[in-house]
């Protein structure tokens, strides 16, 4: 098996509070949706290795992709996530704290190339490894805003980072761990949420009360 590889993390900002502060019923079908839209939009061959509550663990093998086509991912991922909760605002029919308060909802990409591999207990796969360790920990950092994308300098050392789009701004930053400092660069993704696409027709599949 390979053993090197990206770990793309996907995590759901503001969901500790939307799932304290709201009723569990209509909060779980709601993260369930958003859960369910990350996975289906995955479009550079991603595999699931779990999914965290809040996050989905993708990883794939291999070397280290174009940072072209995983911000076009991260963009994808990005752009669905907030049409379909545009969408469910515009159109929804329950008044609950929870289906009012889901168009706060949104979303932090976390992007790290390293060394890991996997094994089965069951019928259920998970990867081990110490950078599996690292890209969790890039998930609690002092970033003050919660919708960006992270890019550890193990996937991409050489800082061409600027050349994407124009709209980006990076900064640097170090996550300081107990095995040392993992330095990264950050941009916002606020900018993307200007330009959504059309809000899609929503097919309801859940109870109304």
């Amino acid at each position: 098996m390979e053993d090197k590889g990206l770990l793309f993390i996907p995590d759901i900002s503001g969901f500790t509070k939307f799932v304290n502060e709201n009723d569990i019923g209509h909060s779980r079908l709601i993260i369930q949706e958003l859960l369910e839209i990350l996975i289906n939009t995955n479009q550079i061959g991603l595999e699931v290795s779990e999914i965290e509550g809040d996050a989905i663990l993708f990883y794939k093998f291999g070397e280290i992709p174009s940072l072209e086509s995983i911000y076009k991912q991260v963009e994808k991922m990005f752009c669905r996530f907030h049409q379909h909760l545009v969408a469910y605002d515009n159109s929804r029919f329950c008044q609950c704290k929870a289906c009012k308060s889901a168009i706060s909802l949104t979303l932090k990409v976390i992007t790290h190339y390293g060394e890991f591999t996997g094994y089965n207990v069951k019928n259920f796969n998970k990867l081990i490894g110490r950078d599996v360790i690292v890209a969790h920990q890039l998930l609690k950092n002092d970033i003050e805003q919660h919708e960006y994308w992270l890019v550890t300098q193990n996937l991409a050392p050489q800082r061409p980072l600027a050349a994407l789009t124009q709209w980006m701004e990076w900064n640097d930053s170090v996550k300081q761990t107990e095995t040392g400092d993992i330095p990264f660069q950050y941009t916002q993704l606020s900018h993307l949420k200007n330009s959504l696409p059309p809000t899609p027709h929503l097919n309801w599949g859940w109870p109304k009360d």
